[in-house]
């Protein structure tokens, strides 16, 4: 494991962050990436990964830029050849690269110090194996490496009127977020209509359904769902615009997904999010105003890392929705 101490600030000017995971995984890495942002206050930040899940930071963060690093420009840092002179000059002026992926990557910490950054370390994304909280364990690294991580993480969303628009500011809302990256971790949609239902009639609520493109399959059910009840559908929406609709609702309702983390980062809306295989010790979001109810079964969690090995997780099946029904009304009822 890296040990050198990271530089101290007046040495550092420019920032580069590798963090190529999703929505989730990169939230889960806000406060390690807040404690850098307050070690470097005067340092100049660029995000490196997914550019939605990044620009969501830009502003909390200050970043000066996002870049894609699923552009070809970056192949070169993987292969076993010179440098292309264009990549060395794009780098050029970074005198610190933080490295998040799930194991050490020796190979592109070498490549990125033969462009020119003179300080380049590894953190991890995500544990391998074991139960260790993502904070927690980059926490811990962070912590050898001379950086403390500490506090809670907010995220802010610029003004932007447009986005805001899209729901009624004065309503009530229940936002409810069936997909996932893997559908092993997607209780039920039929559950989910059933819980949604009953809470709008008994609470007021009006509902907002949301689902991103890896929920595809779903949202061919939810288009006549949602318009026979109602309520709106937003499909496929960018991501600043889910989470100036998020930030007015009093209720999020989802499974171990980026959008449980996004509304508990936020900090508006309470947060029920539903577990089955994998591991909420590990990847639940964080803040005072979340909830994780799990599966009942005796095996789960049984994911190892990311792999779900069962076919059919009947944790999650089983996770009835008189459960659900029973948590998220005392969530509303205690305001």
């Amino acid at each position: 494991m890296e040990s050198t101490p990271l530089p101290p600030p007046q040495a550092v000017g420019r920032i580069l962050l590798w963090h190529q995971g999703a929505l989730g995984d990169l939230l889960l890495a806000a406060p390690a990436l807040l404690a850098v942002r307050r070690r470097y206050p005067r340092a100049r930040l660029t995000g490196l990964g997914q550019p939605q899940p990044w620009g969501l930071l830009s502003h909390t963060f200050s970043l000066e830029a996002v870049w894609d690093s699923g552009e070809s420009g970056w192949a070169p840092l993987f292969a076993d050849a010179p440098l292309p002179p264009e990549l060395r000059v794009r780098l050029a002026g970074f005198d610190l690269a933080l490295v998040f992926t799930p194991g050490p990557a020796p190979p592109v910490l070498a490549r990125l110090r033969q462009a020119g950054i003179p300080a380049v370390t590894w953190v991890p994304s995500f544990p391998e194996s074991g139960s260790e909280a993502v904070a927690a364990l980059q926490a811990r690294h962070l912590a050898g490496l001379g950086l403390t991580v500490a506090g809670s993480f907010r995220l802010a969303l610029p003004p932007d009127r447009e986005s805001e628009a899209v729901l009624p500011e004065a309503a009530n809302w229940l936002a409810v977020a069936p997909g996932s990256g893997n559908a092993k971790k997607n209780w039920p949609l039929g559950h989910y209509y059933e819980v949604s239902r009953a809470l709008a009639w008994q609470y007021r609520l009006q509902v907002v359904w949301l689902a991103g493109p890896v929920e595809a399959s779903l949202i061919a059910y939810l288009k006549p769902l949602a318009a026979a009840q109602g309520q709106v559908l937003l499909a496929d929406a960018p991501l600043a615009q889910v989470a100036a609709a998020l930030s007015r609702c009093r209720l999020f309702l989802g499974n171990d997904s980026g959008l449980s983390h996004l509304a508990a980062a936020l900090g508006g809306p309470r947060v029920l999010a539903l577990f089955g295989p994998t591991d909420p010790a590990v990847w639940a979001p964080a803040g005072a105003g979340v909830r994780v109810l799990s599966g009942p079964c005796p095996q789960a969690p049984c994911a190892r890392g990311r792999e779900i090995s069962c076919p059919q997780p009947q944790c999650l099946e089983d996770l009835s929705p008189a459960a659900v029904m029973e948590i998220a009304g005392a969530i509303l009822s205690s305001g």
